[in-house]
């Protein structure tokens, strides 16, 4: 009975999977890519076109809108669009989208090249990113582009005199003026027409000629959150918030330090900044420039400069966090200016105020309340000056005290405090029975 039950188990199992994968045969595998082309990115296509290909699905769909990204992550994703051998169809999605500079890479690259209405395609041209101007590099970039980019529209029969336009003269097109100068193979207002109008397309897929046979069985494979998350802050003025709140949580835990909790959400933001930094080309000199402005400013709360100090921070962290990333917005992201500027005025700000709080406290004059410790009975641990001073053990710490009788004292007697006299304390000997 318990081998029956084994092999009834084993063959639902083997039912079930076999279910399983059928459902996802010959399907359309849908990816979604909305931003910058980052590892993120480049990890999360990857992904797709290797499940897609390890479960026999007929095509695999990239909807696309990006302003470009990283040329690293551009190669990364054609070289897995070119070994799939389930066709990979580039779709420049939803209206309004576009497939700019590494985007267009992208699309000329797959085995389909698909617009929407209102979309457009181009402006591939390479940039320096962290303030490269040299002339010989950047000629030489682009005609390593214009080449790269010219060997993927021959592969699959789009014109390759645009396609080397895009990059070395930074062209663009419309979805209209794209299909005409065949740029890409077919404008869709959606999945389904796309679908309709590949049914029965040859298209080339790891070298290899297919016949597209399609059913509009669309899978979407979408990013995790966590995927999401790591997408979002390599972003550069996403990594750049992070690394002011970094800094904020800093300067608070060591003006005060105990807090605790501004110390763990400024360490944990500074190491989610370093991995942004790790997926985006940064200056090392505005990193430098960063790291000295947080030197000054921590300084400035214990020691006093008037001022002198913050101004200083104030002016390294501009030029650091513009030096950084500059120039994001060539990435398609947001200038980082729009985050250095207020981020500039609010530290300022946040200083003076912690310079203002400390300076008021150290004006203050100390004040210690003893009342609660009158008749506290405390225990000697030193006599000098005969008798005239002791050294008595309260409260895990050592006091100066003074008797107030003619008693003789010694280590290890018991006195009661009385009273105070500045900061001695007076006391009396405990009389013992």
């Amino acid at each position: 009975m318990r081998y029956f039950n084994l092999i009834i188990i084993t063959f639902l199992f083997c039912f079930t999977l076999s279910f399983f994968h059928k459902a996802y045969a010959g399907g359309i595998l849908v990816l979604q890519v909305n931003g910058a082309i980052d590892p993120v990115v480049a990890r999360y296509i990857k992904s797709g076109i290797d499940s897609a290909n390890n479960n026999n699905m007929s095509l695999i769909v990239i909807e696309l809108d990006t302003p470009g990204g990283l040329d690293q992550s551009m190669r990364e994703i054609v070289q897995s669009i070119l070994k799939s051998k389930v066709p990979v169809a580039s779709f420049v999605y939803p209206s309004g989208a576009r497939a700019a500079s590494a985007g267009t890479f992208i699309v000329e690259a797959s085995s389909l090249a698909v617009m929407s209405p209102n979309t457009s395609i181009g402006a591939a041209h390479p940039v320096m990113i962290g303030g490269g101007n040299d002339k010989t590099l950047l000629e030489k970039a682009a005609q390593d582009a214009a080449s790269y980019i010219r060997s993927l529209a021959k592969i699959h029969g789009r014109n390759e005199n645009w396609a080397q336009n895009s990059v070395l003269n930074s062209q663009s097109l419309n979805d209209s003026e794209a299909l005409k100068e065949g740029a890409v193979d077919m404008v869709a207002k959606d999945l389904d027409s796309l679908v309709s109008q590949a049914n029965g397309r040859t298209v080339v897929a790891d070298n290899n000629k297919v016949t597209l046979n399609l059913e509009p069985n669309f899978v979407y494979y979408k990013m995790s959150f966590f995927e999401n998350f790591l997408h979002l802050i390599s972003n550069p003025t996403v990594a750049s918030i992070l690394m002011m709140i970094g800094i904020y949580g800093i300067i608070f835990e060591l003006a005060s330090p105990g807090l605790i909790f501004p110390g763990i959400i400024g360490f944990i933001c500074v190491v989610l900044s370093f991995f942004a930094l790790g997926n985006i080309p940064f200056n090392i000199t505005g990193l430098l420039f960063i790291g000295f402005a947080v030197v000054l400013f921590v300084t400035e709360i214990f020691v006093s400069s008037f001022g002198i100090l913050t101004i200083g921070g104030i002016i390294s962290l501009v030029f650091g966090m513009f030096m950084l990333f500059e120039p994001s917005e060539r990435l398609g992201y947001p200038s980082v200016l729009t985050v250095a500027i207020p981020a500039a005025i609010l530290t300022g700000l946040l200083i003076a105020m912690l310079f203002y709080l400390v300076l008021g406290t150290r004006r203050k004059k100390p004040f210690i309340d003893f009342s609660n410790i009158i008749d506290k009975e405390v225990e000697v641990k030193d006599v000098r000056e005969g008798t005239k001073l002791l050294l008595v053990f309260f409260d895990g710490e050592l006091w100066s005290a003074k008797p107030v009788d003619d008693q003789i004292y010694k280590v290890g007697d018991m006195v009661k405090i009385v009273g105070k006299e500045g900061i001695v304390l007076k006391v009396r000997k405990v009389e013992t029975t």
